[in-house]
């Protein structure tokens, strides 16, 4: 995998995490749940798309990635930002920068299972294929 295929594969997983939710209010979740209830074939559109989007990413992570790998990456990206807590660069008091540390953890853990294959390949060799369950 070149370069700017794992730069696609990064900016595509964080487009999908950061469209649905952010604490800015420009997401998927504050259009949906706007007060003035327009747009529903927009919504329910939008709202496909990325249940779409979110199923291909999930099921290609979870089967690149597995529940070990899944849990040690999750583990060590939990334990720097609580090192970053500790060490006093990320405000406890402060759930707005939180929020974005949550954002970024998950959509790096979405960019490690989409890529795992390409670099797996390109380490050792060997291809993973995925097969469909049976």
């Amino acid at each position: 995998m070149k370069g700017l295929g794992l730069v696609t594969r990064a900016l595509s997983c964080f487009l999908l995490v950061f469209a649905t939710w952010n604490p800015l209010g420009y997401s998927y979740i504050h259009w949906l749940f706007s007060a003035d209830g327009s747009h529903l074939s927009a919504k329910a559109l939008a709202g496909a798309f990325l249940l779409g989007c979110y199923i291909v990413y999930l099921r290609v992570t979870w089967l690149a990635l597995r529940v070990w790998r899944t849990l040690v990456i999750l583990g060590v990206m939990l334990t720097g930002y609580l090192a970053m807590r500790r060490a006093g660069m990320l405000d406890p008091d402060a759930p707005f920068w939180s929020s974005y540390v949550v954002l970024i953890l998950t959509g790096t853990v979405l960019t490690i299972g989409i890529c795992w294959a390409h670099v797996k390949r390109r380490m050792t060799g060997q291809s993973q294929v995925l097969s469909p369950p049976p």
